[in-house]
């Protein structure tokens, strides 16, 4: 990274978009370089399909008759063609092919061997053939369902109305920009085009702010995220000998660990996009603190969210219609947004469990809206509080499922969870548990918590970080108050002395709170 930010700035702008866009290839194919070629193609057979969307668009705008608006001004805005539609068909069924071949073929074929098994034990009748699965040992591109939305984004916004791209080095860009390319978050073209004719020059208020994001995202992963791993990853490979206390630190550490893994993520693809003068979506903000899970999904993965709701929830009906529309229709979109994490049969469940509770949600809101009394409680900062907790509860049972490698597991942990099955339902830690904290490089055992290392991180993240972000937030919402925030804020904006003391204070902390093995990011997977 530093190399292609040195190099990048000293060029000239005329060839920054082109080096950008062979260190993305490089970056792409330094895990395998056969796969650089497939995004290639990816990305040429998109802008083929973007252009020709757009040519069918304007070709019936000069055939036909402009349209009239009630007023009898001209109508901008070109219906699409029959050829059009047949064109944004075709790409559709492309993307989503080349998705579903590289990611879900073994699982179609798990599932459908599983389903014939199921239906011979069921009638005690053997099938009337022998057939083996097939296993085709197909490796997952990374970040392939993270691009595959982006080019399926392009298209249908295209076939909507938007103007194509047409250099054909800024939409190569756009498809591998390195800091996003992995796992998101997934950009709309319609920003980053702009950023890229605007040529961003460099800016030491951007520089700034990279190095804060990269080094909280490196704190976040390496800090955090793995040092839960090895205690998380131990409770899931013992859910049958977990006790109560086990299986709510099994669960509730993964839902952090994922927390800290993916925004960790995050937080360094914004910040190396910062250095290089560009801006990508936030993706997390505080999601935790949700006060109920509507409100969670739009603090949670937000670029995915936001895809979900315009590509797939709206277009199925959104909320028109009758309420069991709507509930039909979140339903599917979860569904959808489960499978799309991976391909087995437990994602599916996270994604309807989700849907299901963005369904009780609605009617529970509607049940509240009709009951003065309990409407007026919605006031109370207890109200509040209490949707948090309520909130939290159902995501952290929701990301067992999510982690467990099975719905055996899943289930064995979740009833664990609740005390059901429990061998010992005491708060003493078992051989196992102890020898994972130590393992951590913490030295805890089941007297000596306050030896682990999170137990230190964890406030140090929340003093430094957590309280940064939400003091520049309280000054952007109130300008005109916080004096004292906004003159500390101003301190550190403008003292270098003082950045270069606290990152180097956080660097060395990250390197001395660093497990000896490093976890790859989760999302990768996906």
């Amino acid at each position: 990274m530093p190399l292609v930010l040195g190099l990048y700035w000293c060029l000239p702008v005329r060839f920054r978009k082109a080096f950008l866009l062979a260190a993305s290839y490089f970056f792409y194919m330094s895990w395998k370089p056969a796969y650089g070629l497939l995004i290639l193609g990816l990305t040429v057979i998109n802008y083929a399909f973007g252009l020709l969307i757009a040519r069918c668009r304007e070709t019936k705008a000069t055939l036909e008759p402009a349209a009239k608006n009630a007023d009898g001004t001209a109508l901008q805005i070109t219906p699409p063609s029959k050829k059009a539609r047949a064109i944004l068909i075709a790409g559709l069924t492309f993307n989503l092919g080349a998705l579903c071949y590289f990611k879900y073929t073994n699982f179609v074929f798990e599932s459908i061997f599983a389903g014939l098994g199921l239906f011979a034990s069921m009638t005690h009748s053997a099938l009337p053939f022998n057939w083996q699965q097939p296993v085709l040992h197909i490796l997952l591109p990374l970040g392939i369902s993270f691009f595959t939305f982006e080019f399926i984004h392009y298209i249908v916004d295209v076939y909507r109305g938007s103007k194509p791209v047409k250099n054909f080095v800024d939409f190569a860009l756009f498809a591998s920009f390195f800091p996003s390319q992995i796992a998101g978050p997934i950009k709309r073209f319609q920003d980053f085009m702009q950023q890229m004719d605007t040529c961003p020059p460099f800016k030491g208020e951007q520089f700034r702010a990279g190095t804060y994001l990269i080094l909280q995202g490196l704190f976040k992963k390496v800090v955090l995220g793995d040092n839960l791993a090895p205690i998380v990853a131990t409770g899931f490979t013992n859910t049958a000998g977990l006790s109560m206390i086990d299986a709510w630190i099994t669960i509730i550490g993964f839902s952090y660990q994922l927390y800290f893994d993916f925004s960790g993520y995050t937080d360094i693809g914004r910040g190396s996009a910062l250095l290089l003068g560009y801006k990508v979506p936030e993706n997390f903000n505080l999601p935790f603190l949700a006060a109920n899970l509507s409100d969670f999904w739009r603090r949670w993965h937000i670029s995915l969210s936001s895809w979900l709701r315009d590509y797939l929830f709206i277009p199925l009906g959104g909320s028109r219609g009758s309420g069991t529309k709507t509930k039909r229709n979140l339903l599917i979109t979860m569904l959808l947004g489960g499978l799309w994490h991976g391909a087995a049969w437990h994602f599916v469940v996270w994604g309807a469990l989700h849907g299901a509770g963005l369904t009780l949600l609605r009617d529970w809101q509607a049940l509240v809206a009709r009951l003065p009394l309990v409407s007026a409680w919605q006031k109370h900062r207890a109200w509040h509080i209490a949707g948090v907790i309520w909130t939290n509860f159902f995501v952290y049972l929701a990301f067992a499922v999510f982690r467990a490698a099975n719905l055996t597991q899943a289930g064995q942990v979740v009833s664990r969870f609740f005390g059901l099955a429990c061998a010992n339902m005491g708060p003493s830690w078992n051989a196992q548990w102890s020898h994972a904290w130590t393992a951590s490089g913490s030295g805890l055992v089941s007297t000596a918590l306050d030896q682990s290392p999170l137990t230190v991180a964890l406030p140090a993240y929340f003093l430094f970080f957590l309280c940064r972000n939400r003091l520049d937030r309280i000054t952007q919402t109130n300008p005109s108050q916080q004096s004292l925030l906004r003159s500390w804020l101003a301190f550190w904006d403008s003292n270098l002395a003082a950045r270069i003391v606290i990152y180097a204070t956080v660097f060395v902390g990250i390197i001395g709170f660093a497990p000896s093995q490093f976890s790859p990011f989760i999302y990768f997977q996906f």
